[in-house]
C-alpha cells in the first residue's frame, strides 16, 4: 500500500470517527470474554460513538442522562438513579482477550464523576483499552450502532457485532463452550436445548428483525453431543427503517466538559461572594481535583464553625501548596512506576522472543531428524501410514487420527501410498506431520538427545524447561 493509499484510509477512518452512527472497534474487543446487561451495551456504544479515534489519548466524556435517554428511547425520570447504579457497575466488568500476540485484562470504563446539578456523567475509558479504540490501522470493524438500538438482548447486539466483523468470510465457528466463554456465562445454561433457545434463536430472531445481517447456524456433533455451531452471515433483505433523528443528539455540540466543571462549582460557592471570574482562575492555575478538596474541606470546616471568611479561606484552601505538591509527588511516582514497568515489559518481550525462536528451531531440527530417519529406514513410512488406518477403524473417537488421514492427500506426480507422497504430506506442515512425529518421537532415542541439547540452550538464557515444551 503505497503513501497516498495510506492517507486516503486514514482519512476515511477520521471521517467514520465523526459519523454519529457508525464507531469503530477493535476485534479483539468484539471476540472479548465479557458480560454486559442491555443498557450497559448500549451506554458503551454511546460512549463509543462520541469517542474521537483518531486522538492518541482517551478525554473525559459527557454523558448527559436526558440525551442517553433519547439515545435509548425511553422516557420518565427513574433513567436517572438506575443510569448511575450501571455506571457503577460497570467498573467492576471485566473484559478479558487472549490470542498468541496479546493478552487484555482491564475494566470497561476507569471510572466516573457524577454532576448533579447538571445531570450528568463525566466518564473515561482505561488507557489499556486505547489500542482496541484509538489510531487503528488493522484488524478492526466498523459497526453501524443503528442495528443495535433496536435489540433487546445482549446477545443479539453481541451476535451482530461479530457477524460484521465475518462479514467477509460469509461463515464463521465457534464451539459451544468457546460462544459461553465469549458472553461470560459458562455456569449458565447447562441443557444445550435452553442454551440454543435462549442464546442462539433469540439472537438471531431478533437481527433478522432489526439489523442489516443475521445469521443461519447448523450444529456440529460429536456422536449425539452438539460440540460446535457453524453460522452462515446473511445480508437482511427487509428495508430497515432509520430513526435518525433519536441519534440527532450524537451530532450536536456538546458542551466542554470543562465548563460543565466550572458551572458545577461556581454553584456550589457562589453563595459566599466568590464570583465566575475567580472560578475560572481556578481552574488556570490548579488541577480540579485540587479545587474540589480545597472546596470540600472548606465547606467542612464552616459547618464546624470554624470558618468565618469563607470566600478568603477557599482562595487559601484552593491554592494549598501541600495539595500541590501532593499532586506533584504523585505524577512522578506515577512517571517512575511506568519507566519500571516498560523496562520489565522490554525484558519480558526479549525473553518471549528467544523462547519463540528456540522453540521454532527445536521444531524444524525435529523435522528434520524424522525425515532423516525416515530415509533410513525403508519399511518406516508404510508402517506408520499401516498403525493410522487401524487406529482410525478401531477408535471412531480418535479426533488426532481422523484429521490425519482427512490431511493426507494424493500428489500429482507421485505413485499412491508411495514413500514420496508420504514425504510430500510430511512436509505439508499439517495434522499427519503432528501425528507422525507424535509417532515418532517415543520410537527413536535420537528425540531425546534433541530434546536435551535445546533444553541446555534455554538454561544458559535463564529459561526454564516449562517455558519452553
Amino acid at each position: 500500500m503505497d503513501n497516498q493509499e495510506i492517507s486516503k484510509r486514514e482519512q476515511a477512518l477520521i471521517a467514520i470517527s465523526k459519523d454519529p452512527f457508525r464507531v469503530i472497534k477493535g476485534n479483539p474487543l468484539i471476540e472479548a470474554k465479557f458480560e454486559l446487561t442491555p443498557i450497559q451495551t448500549k451506554l458503551f456504544l454511546f460512549l463509543l460513538a462520541k469517542l474521537d479515534t483518531s486522538k492518541a489519548n482517551f478525554e473525559p466524556m459527557i454523558v448527559v442522562v436526558k440525551d442517553f435517554q433519547k439515545f435509548i428511547g425511553t422516557k420518565g425520570d427513574s433513567l436517572y438513579n438506575h443510569l448511575k447504579k450501571e455506571v457503577e457497575k460497570m467498573i467492576g466488568k471485566r473484559v478479558y482477550y487472549k490470542d498468541d500476540k496479546v493478552e487484555l485484562n482491564s475494566s470497561l470504563i476507569s471510572g466516573y464523576l457524577y454532576l448533579e446539578n447538571e445531570g450528568a456523567f463525566l466518564v473515561e475509558f482505561p488507557s489499556l483499552l486505547k489500542p482496541f479504540l484509538l489510531q487503528l490501522k488493522e484488524n478492526f470493524t466498523v459497526i453501524d450502532i443503528r442495528n443495535i438500538l433496536g435489540l433487546d438482548s445482549s446477545y443479539a447486539m453481541r451476535f451482530y457485532e461479530i457477524c460484521k466483523e465475518k462479514e467477509r468470510f460469509k461463515t464463521f465457528q465457534y464451539t459451544v463452550s468457546e460462544i459461553k466463554e465469549m458472553f461470560a456465562i459458562e455456569n449458565k445454561y447447562k441443557n444445550y436445548f435452553d442454551f440454543k433457545v435462549k442464546i442462539i434463536i433469540q439472537a438471531r430472531n431478533e437481527l433478522q428483525e432489526n439489523s442489516e445481517l443475521y445469521f443461519d447456524f447448523e450444529e456440529i456433533k460429536q456422536g449425539k453431543k452438539v460440540v460446535a455451531i457453524r453460522f452462515t452471515v446473511i445480508k437482511n433483505k427487509k428495508n430497515l427503517k432509520r430513526e435518525d433523528d433519536e441519534l440527532s443528539i450524537l451530532t450536536k455540540e456538546l458542551p466542554n466538559h470543562t465548563e460543565t466543571l466550572i458551572k458545577d462549582i461556581f454553584e456550589t460557592v457562589k453563595s459566599f461572594d466568590v464570583s465566575l471570574v475567580t472560578v475560572k482562575n481556578w481552574f488556570e492555575k490548579y488541577p480540579y481535583l485540587q479545587i474540589k478538596h480545597g472546596i470540600d474541606y472548606t465547606l467542612l470546616q464552616y459547618k464546624k464553625g470554624k470558618v468565618n471568611n469563607v470566600a478568603s479561606y477557599l482562595q487559601k484552601m484552593v491554592s494549598a501548596i501541600d495539595i500541590t505538591e501532593k499532586q506533584t509527588k504523585i505524577k512522578t511516582e506515577k512517571k517512575v512506576r511506568l519507566e519500571q514497568e516498560k523496562q520489565v515489559n522490554t525484558e519480558q518481550t526479549l525473553i518471549t522472543q528467544q523462547i519463540s525462536q528456540i522453540k521454532n528451531d527445536y521444531f524444524i531440527d525435529k523435522k528434520a531428524l524424522a525425515k532423516q530417519l525416515l530415509e533410513t529406514k525403508p519399511n518406516l513410512f508404510a508402517q506408520i501410514i499401516e498403525e493410522l488406518r487401524d487406529e482410525v477403524q478401531v477408535d471412531k473417537n480418535n479426533l488426532l487420527a481422523e484429521l490425519a488421514i482427512e490431511n493426507y492427500k494424493p500428489i500429482l506426480g507421485t505413485k499412491h501410498s508411495s514413500f514420496e507422497e508420504f514425504v510430500g504430506n510430511f512436509n505439508r506442515d499439517g495434522t499427519f506431520q503432528s501425528y507422525v512425529l507424535g509417532k515418532m518421537t517415543p520410537m527413536f532415542q535420537d528425540f531425546q538427545m534433541l530434546r536435551e541439547s535445546f533444553i541446555i540452550k534455554a538454561k544458559q538464557l535463564g529459561i526454564r524447561e516449562i517455558e519452553l515444551f
